[in-house]
């Protein structure tokens, strides 16, 4: 049995780092004067730092020279790199690979056009790390720096920065899609330019890497495996102010590609193996599928599936606030806090949702399974002769709103 509900709301409340020449002569590395402010909080005193020099064993030594030696200004932001890298790259990394890195994230940030309107926590998590996943720890930041920034910083908007990035990569590289010639799904960034071919994921690697370079805060997503066609997939998304995906060379942030669309009728959030996925670089208690290596657990993620899959989350609270929640809901996950209080949010007008449910109100709410006969609201996923399964709710949702309720006036 289907049935209607209708709702109506009158207010709401790795390894080594490893180097390759690149294609020209690199301009040297010389890092603008750092901000006024400094960090002089002792690194032993906070307790992630604490606790992954510890984890680091005999190159401990390493990663307190990187923090001794990195200016004042930037000394919080080496901290919280070492504090959140996972214990292989601990044990691993030198002094000098982190010194560079973080000097390099931090000129990007400043000589960016958009680099002052970036929030610390994105740039924490999105601009400062030198990896994705598991590839190997190329010292790739001043290369592309070097390839990427003039025309990248030509552009105002991040996001047109990254369609010529995405646009003009694969060539400027000479690196392009191949399902076979490629060595491996998680090539670093020489590995595929030395290949001269690269998966999704390689060449995911490659334009997050890039982008990270000119000071736009990127990340890979994924899904481990679709529910109607076989295979996987790995993307990236980019921010400014939200998320956008970035869909096959050439194509446009702003635009809908088929990877959205796969999405909304692909993907299940409550099933780990259909979900999509969202690599980030600070702990979390979710690990990032990597389907060519399930064993490895040290790439923390967020489940996004959401993300896709709902183009409104809450749409009567939406309509009525004017807030956008998802937004509010990304900037949350990053570290950041709410910029209004409870008090502050405005009330405007009516808006209610009517939602089709595939549910049984005789058998407390249970899924009802079925076959739908005729069903024809104005969009849809679904239609006459779909198969309605125990995930098929809500089926559909019809949302509708005023600007003045006549018995309040507002």
């Amino acid at each position: 049995m289907i049935i209607a509900m209708l709702v109506l709301a009158l207010q709401t409340q790795p390894t080594a780092a490893a180097t390759a020449p690149p294609a020209s002569p690199p301009v040297p590395s010389v890092c603008p004067p750092p901000p006024a402010q400094t960090s002089s909080t002792p690194a032993e005193s906070q307790p992630d730092l604490a606790r992954s020099l510890e984890r680091a064993g005999d190159n401990v030594a390493a990663l307190k020279r990187a923090i001794e030696s990195i200016e004042p200004a930037y000394r919080a932001d080496m901290e919280w790199l070492i504090a959140t890298m996972p214990e292989i790259d601990l044990k691993a990394l030198t002094a000098e690979f982190l010194l560079k890195n973080v000097r390099l994230a931090e000129r990007a940030r400043l000589e960016a056009p958009w680099g002052k309107d970036m929030p610390e926590s994105i740039f924490r998590q999105y601009v400062l790390p030198y990896a994705n996943v598991n590839e190997r720890r190329d010292d790739w930041r001043q290369d592309f720096f070097d390839r990427f920034t003039k025309d990248a910083w030509k552009f105002k908007d991040p996001i047109d920065a990254t369609k010529w990035i995405n646009d003009h990569l694969p060539d400027a590289l000479n690196v392009h899609f191949h399902a076979t010639k490629r060595k491996k799904p998680d090539q670093s960034p020489y590995e595929s330019m030395e290949l001269n071919y690269a998966s999704c994921t390689g060449l995911s690697i490659l334009v997050i890497d890039a982008c990270r370079a000119c000071g736009i805060p990127a990340r890979m997503v994924g899904c481990p495996a679709w529910k109607k066609v076989q295979g996987n997939h790995n993307w990236v998304e980019v921010w400014w102010n939200r998320w956008y995906n970035v869909g096959d060379s050439g194509s446009d942030p702003r635009g809908v590609d088929w990877v959205r669309e796969r999405c909304m009728t692909e993907t299940d959030p409550d099933d780990w193996v259909h979900a999509v996925y969202a690599a980030v670089w600070r702990p979390t208690n979710t690990k990032y599928p990597l389907v060519w290596a399930f064993e490895i657990e040290y790439v923390p993620a967020v489940n996004i599936t959401r993300f896709y899959t709902d183009a409104v989350e809450h749409p009567v609270t939406e309509m009525i606030t004017g807030i956008d929640l998802v937004e509010q809901m990304i900037r949350v996950a990053a570290g950041e806090k709410l910029g209004f209080t409870q008090d502050q949010i405005p009330r405007r007008g009516w808006a209610m949702e009517c939602r089709i449910n595939a549910e049984d109100p005789f058998r407390g709410f249970l899924p009802s399974t079925g076959r739908l006969v005729r069903y024809q609201p104005p969009t849809t996923t679904m239609e006459a002769s779909s198969p309605v399964s125990y995930v098929s709710d809500p089926a559909g949702r019809l949302v509708g709103g005023g600007g003045v309720r006549v018995d309040t006036g507002v």
